[in-house]
């Protein structure tokens, strides 16, 4: 098989990380990395310093496209420029991969699966745990019963960030940038890898194949920001599903201690943990004898972290030739953007907390800020099903929730 030709748009950031892998993929001979685009200043010694060969150098998309004949474009561009790229490098008859959220609008998605239809290219989003082992474990243990009947799907998720983490880009904490929708906030951005897998257990949950999420009822989210920012840095999120099952999800960039996030399944029988980025899954009480034939022996022991080009790959040998769908297709992120949508429409724009309730400190010229007790309170509930304002925080405001059956369009900030 011919190898596909591969450009990437995009090399600093977190760019870096896929102009490593398209450069390790190249020697291996798995796709040809022919070209990049970029125009920031050190562009050109960033790929020279990755990569044994020289793929050209453009200073657009536009330039790539109509420069080279390529079979993938990947995009590590800001969040509020995909919606536009997806659908030029489509028009280009070219492949996509592109970095999470694919984008933050239900419109955009909408619009772009209806693009792509009928056209031969293919669209891989960035969501590398979704179809990670220990994500299809937690959904085979919710859907065989092994747990009992599931009562609460639980997203958790205690980050810290410095302020520099807001200036490190225009569009970083923003709502909109540049007349586009950016919606940057922890459930946008840093923990979107777990409202996306737990909508996909919750999906198995009730039974839906593999490759397709829950899809979102009603939404009720509180969100809320510790400084100054527009988006969120503190959030939490009940999301009921069309099957009747209930989503929490509560994360935090100001945590008094940093952990690894997770999804938690509540059943009658037991529950389960997976902490995505590490691949760890645990039950509690351990699995007893006798439980259904089909479900994995394995599901205690530690997976390892996910390869993260290996959504590349795999985009790389279906469009090679291999006869299989890609593992997160555009079309399976249906139900997170539509859960992105109903958490701004319910919370609308975040609600600052009080300063008394921040601490602040400063560790190598860098401010930190953390909401406190909010670690509790984020475990807490988590393992109720609360929001913020339910535990009584003073800090914390309700909202209403929002209904989602036929919501197609999001235009609430601009």
């Amino acid at each position: 098989m011919r190898l596909p030709r591969v450009g990437l748009v995009g090399v600093n950031g977190y760019g870096r990380t896929h102009l490593r892998a398209a450069a390790q993929l190249h020697l291996d001979r798995r796709l040809d990395f022919v070209a990049y685009a970029d125009i920031a200043p050190g562009a050109a010694e960033a790929v020279a310093e990755s990569c044994s060969h020289h793929p050209m150098g453009y200073p657009s998309l536009a330039a790539m496209l109509a420069g080279e004949p390529l079979d993938i474009a990947i995009l590590a561009t800001p969040i509020p420029l995909h919606a536009e790229m997806i659908e030029q490098t489509f028009a280009a008859g070219v492949s996509v991969l592109v970095e999470k959220p694919p984008v933050v609008t239900i419109q955009d998605l909408d619009r772009l699966v209806e693009v792509q239809r009928g056209r031969d290219v293919l669209c891989q989003v960035g969501f590398q745990t979704a179809r990670a082992p220990v994500t299809d474990a937690l959904g085979d243990l919710a859907r065989t019963g092994a747990l009992g009947e599931i009562e609460l799907v639980a997203m958790i998720g205690r980050w810290q960030r410095s302020d520099a983490y807001y200036a490190r880009t225009g569009w970083a904490g923003r709502l909109t940038h540049q007349g586009r929708y950016v919606l940057d906030g922890t459930l946008t951005n840093p923990f979107a890898h777990g409202l996306m897998n737990a909508l996909m257990v919750a999906g198995r949950a009730a039974g839906r194949a593999a490759g397709d999420t829950a899809v979102p009822a009603t939404v009720r989210a509180e969100l809320y920001r510790c400084r100054d920012i527009e988006g969120d840095d503190t959030a939490s999120v009940r999301i009921t599903t069309t099957d009747g099952h209930t989503i929490i999800a509560v994360t935090t960039l100001c945590a008094e201690e940093q952990t690894d996030p997770r999804i938690v399944v509540r059943g009658t029988s037991a529950t389960a943990t997976a902490w995505y980025t590490t691949g760890r899954l645990t039950i509690d009480p351990p699995m007893a004898a006798g439980l259904p034939a089909d479900v994995p022996g394995d599901l205690p022991a530690l997976h390892g972290p996910v390869d993260r080009s290996h959504l590349l790959v795999d985009l790389a040998e279906v469009v090679g030739g291999r006869d299989r769908e890609i593992l997160c297709p555009l079309r399976m992120c249906r139900g997170f953007v539509l859960a992105l949508s109903g958490i701004f429409e319910s919370a609308g724009r975040p609600r600052p907390v009080s300063p008394p309730a921040v601490t602040a400190r400063f560790e190598e010229g860098a401010r930190w800020v953390a909401l406190d007790g909010v670690d509790a309170l984020v475990e807490r509930c988590a393992r109720d099903g609360l929001l913020f304002s339910e535990t009584g925080a003073d800090w914390a405001a309700p909202t209403r929730e929002f209904p989602l059956a036929d919501y197609t369009h999001f235009d609430l900030f601009s």
